[in-house]
């Protein structure tokens, strides 16, 4: 699907009944499916912090280059995860930061950042600015993640599924009652 890119205030109003209004189109880009499934799974593994996993996900998002060993670049994108997860898990991530740091690791590595993916950030950085100029202790992994968890509960495709799965049992494969008890309850929470 399309994404604005560019959603701030001087793009975008609220009608008078309450809806959207988009004045600007000049910064759009196209979300594939198979882009959005590997986000959702990205974050599913980094939840999980099955940073192997991740190194797949860059190449399935174009991060990496097909064929390329990620062995040696898992370490330093856990440094760079594990950093952005310190002090409160994902809910805690500054978008920007992380932006910044994965960029460094296109210095040392085969890394690139895909530019759908760089207006993903450019949009979220955005809209995480606006929401925390209103609230210093806004988190948008908060904010996204009754969106995730619908998409995860209702989407019945077979990559959501093992996605939902894998949010459930993790890398151990083991029954995690309360991360099922947070899916519901961002879903109960879903606007």
């Amino acid at each position: 699907g399309l994404m604005h890119a560019d959603p701030h205030p001087g793009n975008m109003i609220r009608s008078p009944d309450g809806q959207l209004v988009i004045l600007d189109f000049g910064l759009i880009t196209e979300i594939t499916d198979d882009q959005k499934f590997g986000m959702v799974e990205a974050i599913a593994h980094l939840i999980h912090r099955d940073y192997d996993q991740i190194g797949d996900d860059f190449v399935a998002l174009g991060f990496i280059p097909e064929g390329t060993d990620v062995k040696p670049i898992v370490p330093a994108l856990s440094r760079v995860f594990d950093a952005a997860l310190e002090g409160g898990g994902a809910k805690s991530i500054n978008f920007n930061d992380l932006a910044a740091d994965l960029a460094e690791i296109t210095f040392e590595y085969p890394f690139r950042i895909p530019s759908f993916f760089a207006l993903v950030i450019r949009a979220i950085g955005v809209l995480e600015g606006i929401a925390l100029n209103a609230d210093k202790d806004f988190a948008i992994v908060d904010a996204s993640y009754p969106f995730i968890s619908k998409k995860l509960l209702t989407d019945s495709s077979p990559r959501m599924q093992r996605a939902l799965r894998y949010m459930v049992y993790g890398k151990s494969k083991r029954f995690d009652v309360d991360r099922v008890i947070d899916i519901l309850n961002a879903f109960e929470n879903f606007a």
